[in-house]
């Protein structure tokens, strides 16, 4: 316990480090904090009344430390120590918890279940083990992956991905009960999830369910790109062999991931050594040094459907108007694709057929999306992977949800200006990573 009088800068960062390095942490505090806008750092810093210091300039990285000094302090001098484990804790929550953070933490996550079962695909290959794809309807019980090793004897793995934006308390209690049914089938069980996805379950509540049904527990952190090993599963004294060799039948003929003995598939940082005992993680942690000014910054990379992407336009479902388009350089025929699009919906409509979701056009590949009341329409060079369309649904499901009251207005104004478009376009750029 701190005594009052030795709140001194040392004295609070050398406690935060010895927190943090006692423990990994699946959710760095810092990296939200580095990655987010200089604005937000300072809107944070007067909603808690931190007392600035009397400078021309201030860097990212004084602000950071102002705010997990204030922050340690009040938890040590305050009630809030009793509702947190340590003033990290309290650090993490008093961040996450504010609307202005909160769209960083998409970095936190990945936006749809593919990416997870691919990231996560890979990192098994290299460790020698082969996954298939399991989510045709002919293998039951349901489940994203199926996972087989042979050395003296055949081992195999029934394996579950959720990333946070799957997550509530509906689907999680849905997969629980598919992990327990999938123990008829395989000698174990895996269970991969994200930081958001440990988040929005609570660590303390996943350990207990994992520990109960006896299944290994995966954390795939996509901000620094580490995957952390939190349970390992026991022996399944369930399994039954026949059920077992009638899936395995079942399978495609060829794995979705096999091992490779070029070269390693994953570029997650992968410790077994340090895997496996529960007691050794906690939710957040301070991942760089606040001694030191190194920042954790987001990796330059080249988005991953930049090249293909061409035009993506969002519209009024009915009429078919705009209602904001965002585009690379190269493309031009904005008011064409759209007149387009809908012509090629009426004309399946009449014809009694569903919406038309995927067409090759004068040379280009139009991928489409629809929700309630809006419609999209993705121009690409090559055909949408199965990961793209998925970001695309989700897209449009979350225009809808973000914009549901200026949707509406939008259909009797014809007025653009209802909307956002620079959050739009972020949320465009983000999502569908271009």
């Amino acid at each position: 316990m701190f005594e009052y009088n030795s709140f001194t800068e040392k004295t609070i960062i050398s406690r935060l480090k010895e927190i943090s390095k006692s423990k990994y942490g699946l959710i760095s505090i810092n990296y939200i904090l580095i990655n987010c806008r200089m604005e937000d750092l300072l809107t944070f810093i007067r909603n808690y009344g931190i007392s600035l210091p009397d400078k021309s300039f201030i860097t990212r990285f004084e602000y950071i430390k102002m705010i997990a000094l204030h922050l340690t302090k009040m938890y040590y001098t305050t009630d809030i120590q009793k509702k947190y484990e340590d003033p990290l804790e309290y650090i993490g929550y008093a961040i996450l918890n504010e609307n202005i953070f909160s769209k960083y933490l998409i970095n936190l996550d990945f936006i749809v279940k593919q990416d997870l079962i691919d990231t996560f695909a890979d990192l098994y290959a290299d460790l020698g083990i082969t996954v298939y794809n399991t989510s045709t309807d002919s293998i039951t019980p349901k489940m994203d992956m199926y996972s087989v090793r042979k050395k003296s004897a055949l081992r195999t793995e029934s394996m579950f991905a959720m990333t946070g934006f799957d997550i509530n308390d509906k689907t999680y209690l849905e997969t629980k009960n598919l992990i327990e049914k999938a123990n008829s089938v395989a000698n174990g069980s895996v269970f991969v999830t994200t930081p958001i996805g440990i988040l929005k379950i609570g660590l303390s509540k996943l350990l207990y369910d994992m520990n109960k049904l006896n299944c290994q527990l995966y954390v795939v952190d996509p901000s620094r790109k580490i995957i952390y090993g939190l349970t390992k599963n026991k022996k399944n004294e369930e399994q039954d062999d026949e059920l077992r060799e009638e899936l395995i039948r079942k399978l495609p003929r060829a794995p979705m991931r096999a091992p490779s003995h070029v070269f390693e598939l994953s570029d997650y940082y992968f410790n077994e050594s340090n895997s496996y005992d529960p007691i050794d993680f906690r939710l957040f942690d301070i991942y760089n040094d606040l001694e030191h000014n190194k920042l954790l910054l987001k990796e330059e990379e080249t988005p991953k459907y930049a090249e293909m992407f061409r035009d993506l336009i969002i519209m009024e479902i009915s009429s078919g108007t705009p209602i904001i388009s965002y585009a690379s350089d190269n493309f031009k025929e904005l008011a064409l694709a759209s007149g387009f699009l809908a012509a090629m919906d009426s004309f399946v409509t009449q014809i009694g057929g569903s919406k038309m979701e995927e067409i090759n056009y004068k040379g280009f590949y139009v991928q489409a999306a629809y929700g309630k009341s809006t419609k999209l329409a993705c121009f690409l060079s090559i055909p949408a992977d199965k990961s793209l369309k998925e970001r695309l649904k989700h897209l449009i499901g979350l225009f809808e949800e973000r914009y549901e009251d200026e949707i509406e207005k939008f259909k009797l104004s014809g007025n653009t200006e209802l909307f956002d478009s620079s959050e739009i376009i972020y949320l465009i750029k983000e999502i569908i990573d271009v």
